[in-house]
């Protein structure tokens, strides 16, 4: 049921490995990637723990090489050959939506039975990504000012600022 999850453990895993146990950042070079070789030299990068050279073949799952194969060519054409030059491969970046899903009514986006509780983005099963994950934060928001403070409601709470 959560395979996912163990195969985002295992690479992570890998990673970490390979980044020496301290959090540097695997990299290799794009084009050596292609060319199925290690790169020689680290690469510069904005990581500020560092960066360590490893084979991204190592680092991922055969089908995701296969499509970083297939893909990185195909980017590159359309970027006029100006692509591949410069690109490095860092990671992998393994992150996910919760495995599980706190239940929440769809009109309201409370949690049934629990008063005030809003679940709302990745932890909570609802987003798979940042954007995803702020998005639902905003609508999430969005239906808790509906409730408590709608648009068409009076101002008698506001106070005026002191003269």
């Amino acid at each position: 049921m959560l395979a996912g999850v163990r195969l985002q453990q295992r690479y992570e895993q890998r990673a970490f490995e390979l980044g020496r146990g301290d959090y540097a950042c695997p990299i290799q070079r794009a084009s050596d990637f292609l060319a199925q070789r290690r790169s020689k030299l680290v690469p510069a990068s904005s990581y500020p723990r560092g960066s360590v050279l490893a084979a991204m073949e190592e680092l991922v799952p055969p089908m995701i090489v296969e499509a970083l194969h297939h893909g990185l060519p195909v980017m590159d054409r359309r970027w006029g050959g100006r692509f591949l030059a410069e690109a490095n491969l860092v990671g992998p970046e393994a992150r996910g939506s919760a495995p599980v899903r706190i239940v929440r009514d769809d009109a309201t986006r409370e949690t049934p039975g629990i008063d005030g509780l809003y679940p709302v983005g990745e932890g909570a099963g609802y987003a798979g990504g940042i954007v995803s994950a702020a998005v639902d934060g905003l609508r999430t928001a969005k239906a808790i000012m509906a409730r408590y403070a709608p648009y068409d409601a009076p101002l008698s709470n506001v106070h005026e600022p002191p003269a």
